[in-house]
């Protein structure tokens, strides 16, 4: 998860602008060039674009120094991270103690929670050892036995408190951070947030600079804010479930987004055959086993991308009819979301349909 080869342009001379400060007592006046830059790179095993409007390029360490501290606090691949550093944790008699200065991980746990009793359990973090029993990608789905399932599945489970995090406060402040585990081989697993939840803080970083246009992706997680370089709504792109190594994308619509976020969880190009029959490599942490569902892909609209991306993993879990009926109550229940959600699911031609909220309107553009 290097940051290496990153990059800034400075794009499309008609994305330019003016724009006019008025300071000081003697009211002079000051004209700034607006032009939209770009920042791309590699981060948390995949790639990264942020597209903003301002008077001149943001500084590349700032953006770096974020992308790091996720990475100190939720980088499996680390060994020193703190999410590394929990997971090897296998004392029962006292807790795991560390000093979460970035509040990173506490805030992906803190959220993690909230998700995970929104969605009933489908969306839970401690899945882990379940993940590592099949082999990520299930590339030991052959020699797994119920026996072994049974006792990955006694690790899992927030609700169930395997893993408790709790913060110590001392003169109004957290003073440390304490993490206790029910059973040794516990650990916790933030990939189905972490990507969503950069994108946030990336985008925050622009918003507090004062940044009004701007377009934050990682690995396919998108945030939006305010208009493209045409002035135009940010368009982002659902692709087709096309069972294909490709590198080609064969494109199922256009979303139009501003000032949202949209993030899309899928089983498609992570698939394995079995009597004829395509099996997702998503793990369901209240069976233990992957799902057999025909739910192909789950596209989540949500105010921030941390929800958007959850969200998305735990409709993958639920399957298109718990899924729909799901989307359904959190619409009902948080309307400052501005949730919407398109499910393409696998049918018997073996195509697919559509299922979609109704709340789309024309920000969305089929291409087929």
């Amino acid at each position: 998860m290097s940051m290496n080869a990153v990059r800034w342009t400075k794009v499309a001379p008609w994305g330019a602008a003016f724009v006019v400060f008025s300071w000081g007592c003697g009211g002079e006046v000051v004209e700034r060039d607006l032009a939209f830059y770009e920042h791309r790179g590699n981060t948390q095993g995949t790639t990264y674009l942020v597209k903003y409007e301002a008077p001149k390029l943001q500084p590349q360490a700032e953006l770096d120094s974020i992308l790091r501290a996720v990475d100190e606090a939720a980088n499996l691949w680390w060994d020193t991270s703190v999410i590394s550093e929990v997971n090897a944790w296998d004392r029962l008699d006292t807790v795991y103690a560390f000093q979460d200065e970035s509040f990173i991980f506490s805030s992906l746990w803190l959220l993690s929670e909230e998700l995970h009793a929104e969605t009933r359990g489908a969306f839970d973090p401690t899945v882990l050892p379940l993940v590592e029993l099949w082999g990520f990608g299930l590339s030991e789905r052959g020699q797994i036995t119920p026996e072994q399932v049974d006792s990955a599945l006694a690790l899992v489970g927030m609700g169930r408190g395997v893993i408790d995090v709790h913060h110590v406060e001392r003169d109004h402040a957290i003073s440390a951070t304490h993490v206790r585990k029910r059973f040794a081989g516990s650990k916790v697993d933030f990939n189905s947030i972490a990507q969503g939840f950069t994108v946030d803080l990336v985008m925050e970083w622009l918003l507090d600079s004062g940044i009004e246009n701007a377009m934050v992706e990682i690995g396919g997680e998108v945030r939006c804010a305010g208009v493209n370089d045409r002035e135009e709504p940010w368009h982002i792109a659902i692709d087709q479930p096309l069972f294909t190594e490709s590198e080609n994308r064969e494109l199922e619509a256009i979303i139009a987004v501003s000032d949202l976020a949209v993030c899309t969880s899928g089983s498609y190009r992570k698939f394995y055959e079995e009597d004829g029959i395509r099996r997702s490599h998503t793990i369901d942490p209240a069976t233990g086993y992957p799902v057999q569902h025909g739910l192909l892909s789950a596209t989540i609209r949500a105010r921030t991308a941390a929800t958007a991306d959850a969200l998305a993993t735990a409709c993958m879990v639920m399957g298109p009819d718990a899924g729909a009926a799901f989307i359904e109550r959190y619409q009902a229940s948080h309307p400052e979301q501005h949730l919407e959600a398109i499910f393409l699911i696998a049918n018997e031609e073996g195509g697919w349909n559509t299922w979609m909220t109704s709340g789309w309107g024309d920000t969305l553009i089929p291409l087929n």
